[in-house]
């Protein structure tokens, strides 16, 4: 069974975010926003790497 990244990666961004809410507020939407920004850019190079094949 092979992981799939296009599912692993969004499911660990989520767990980061809650765990980072329980523990502060602040630290919670620091993680929301810089993990969004950073599952966008493996979305899009992702993207990118799927064309190019």
């Amino acid at each position: 069974m092979s992981l799939n990244l296009r599912v692993v990666v969004p499911l660990v961004y989520a767990v980061a975010v809650i765990v980072a809410l329980a523990v502060n507020t602040t630290a919670g939407g620091v993680v929301a926003v810089v993990g969004a920004i950073l599952v966008a850019l493996f979305f899009v190079s992702y993207g990118r790497r799927a064309n190019r094949s």
